[in-house]
């Protein structure tokens, strides 16, 4: 069999990736119809994302309980890579998916930076898939909602011992004057061969599509995809659920407060009644949006990228 053209949806974090996901892995048996080989990105977690991951926080010197050695994980990630399309199987194409190639939520607060390890998180997984990765899709969001975003997934998860507080987190945000153009240049390093594609998760909605048909390729016609079904969608904390959890978490300890969160998050969504986690005041926030667009028009000018935009930004 000929090497399949692969495709690498890299997330990241809170720009519409499980959306994205939830439409490849409802269509799945359609696009292998198609030729198009979408792994689940459970799958690939697990046996790719994970594993390296594992592996790079042990050259580190972090001691979790699973560790990998480089045979070790070579040997784990090619019996992936081999199990993936069988010997009667016509794909062409493969798309590769998982928001958590550079690094997770708790990465980006802790430190306030974009991903924290992401040239050796990015560097150990792409040394890790045996076909040339064609293209790189990718979605960004400004600063503000990004890191307000991250905040609330790492409270789904933070342990008492490890809690940052909001205030910090945004006091290093600001020091830090994050930059999405240097994300990018790990995935252009990392993907050297791929045409690196990004889109503002602020155009999604009316992009959507277009993201969809390219990640898809040419053989797919995206209109017969199905819609995900979203039995098992979670709840998303609201800033009031937030407010009431660090209120908690001051009064009576982290470690007591942080048992009430799944309570407060069913409590208090986010929805009609109670709108999203905003920590930045109105300087900030501004701010903020000032060197994200700074940052998108270096990017729209930089030749080594697309920038997918809505057709009315792109004739300006």
């Amino acid at each position: 069999m000929s090497e399949p053209y692969v495709v690498l949806h890299g997330g990241f974090h809170k720009t519409a990736t499980s959306h994205i996901q939830s439409m490849l892995g409802r269509n799945a048996g359609y696009l292998k119809k198609q030729g198009v080989l979408y792994v689940h990105h459970r799958d690939m977690r697990k046996e790719l994302t994970v594993p390296c991951q594992l592996y790079v926080y042990e050259q580190k010197g972090m001691n979790f309980r699973t560790k990998y050695t480089a045979a070790e994980l070579a040997e784990k990630t090619g019996a992936f890579f081999d199990g993936l399309i069988g010997k009667k199987d016509k794909i062409d194409r493969v798309i590769l998916s998982d928001e958590n190639l550079a690094g997770h939520c708790g990465h980006c607060v802790k430190r306030g930076l974009l991903y924290l390890w992401r040239d050796e998180l990015v560097g150990a997984i792409a040394g890790q898939i045996p076909w040339t990765v064609r293209e790189v899709h990718l979605g960004l969001r400004n600063y503000a909602d990004f890191f307000a975003s991250a905040y609330v997934e790492y409270l789904r998860s933070v342990t008492s011992k490890n809690f940052i507080d909001e205030t910090v987190m945004r006091k290093r945000v600001l020091e830090h004057m994050p930059n999405w153009m240097k994300v990018l240049k790990v995935m252009r390093n990392s993907f050297p061969e791929a045409k690196i594609c990004v889109w503002r998760y602020e155009d999604f909605r009316q992009l959507d599509e277009r993201v969809l048909s390219n990640l898809c390729g040419p053989s797919v016609d995206v209109s017969k995809l199905k819609q995900p079904k979203d039995k098992n969608k979670r709840p998303t904390a609201s800033g009031r659920a937030v407010s009431e959890l660090l209120q908690m978490i001051h009064r009576d300890g982290a470690e007591a407060a942080l048992e009430q969160r799944v309570a407060l998050q069913d409590k208090y969504p986010r929805g009609p009644d109670h709108g999203g986690y905003d920590p930045w005041t109105a300087h900030e926030r501004a701010h903020l949006k000032r060197m994200y667009d700074q940052d998108i028009a270096d990017i729209r000018a930089n030749p080594d990228i697309t920038l997918l935009e809505l057709e009315h930004v792109a004739s300006h």
